[in-house]
C-alpha cells in the first residue's frame, strides 16, 4: 500500500536522505548527522553498524577505498512505515576496478517520521562484488554454475 500524502514529513526526511546520498562526498559526510537519528542502524551486505559516528566511519572509508564512489538515487517511495531508495552506484576501486551495480536501500524512521532511523541496503554482493574478485570470483562463478543446473 503506497501512503504518500504529501503531509506525512517521512516524505520529506525520505527526499532529503535521497539528496544527502546523491551528493556524498568526504566533505558532505557530516549532512548524514542532521537527517539521522544518533543511533541509526546501518546494514549492508558487508557490515552492520550503529550510530552516526559509526555510519560517518564507515562512509569515509569507502571514499578512501573508492576511486569517484557515487550515488544515483533513480526511485524512493514510502509504503506503510517504511521508505525505499532505489539506486545505482559506481567507483573504481583497488581490486576489481570499476563497479557499478543496482541496489536498494530500506529505511525506517523515528517516531516523528522527521529523521532515518535504520537504514538496510538490499544488493548482490556474490555477484557484484565477490565474483569480481581474481580467483574467488571464478570459484563463485563456477559454483552458482554448478547451483543453476
Amino acid at each position: 500500500m503506497n501512503t504518500q500524502n504529501q503531509d506525512d514529513p517521512r516524505i520529506k526526511a525520505l527526499q532529503n536522505y535521497a539528496d544527502v546520498y546523491a551528493r556524498l562526498t568526504p566533505g558532505t559526510l557530516d549532512a548524514l548527522r542532521a537527517i539521522t537519528t544518533p543511533d541509526i542502524c546501518f546494514t549492508d551486505p558487508f557490515t552492520t553498524l550503529n550510530g552516526q559516528d559509526a555510519l560517518c566511519a564507515y562512509m569515509g572509508k569507502m571514499f578512501e577505498d573508492a576511486e569517484n564512489a557515487k550515488f544515483i538515487i533513480s526511485h524512493h517511495m514510502i509504503s506503510t512505515d517504511m521508505g525505499f531508495l532505489r539506486w545505482h552506484f559506481s567507483a573504481k576501486i583497488p581490486v576489481i576496478g570499476q563497479w557499478n551495480f543496482i541496489g536498494m536501500s530500506e529505511v525506517t524512521f523515528n517516531a516523528d517520521g522527521t529523521l532515518i532511523a535504520s537504514h538496510t541496503d538490499h544488493w548482490d554482493s556474490g555477484s557484484k562484488f565477490y565474483a569480481k574478485i581474481p580467483v574467488l570470483g571464478w570459484f563463485i562463478r563456477r559454483l552458482a554454475k554448478k547451483v543453476a543446473h
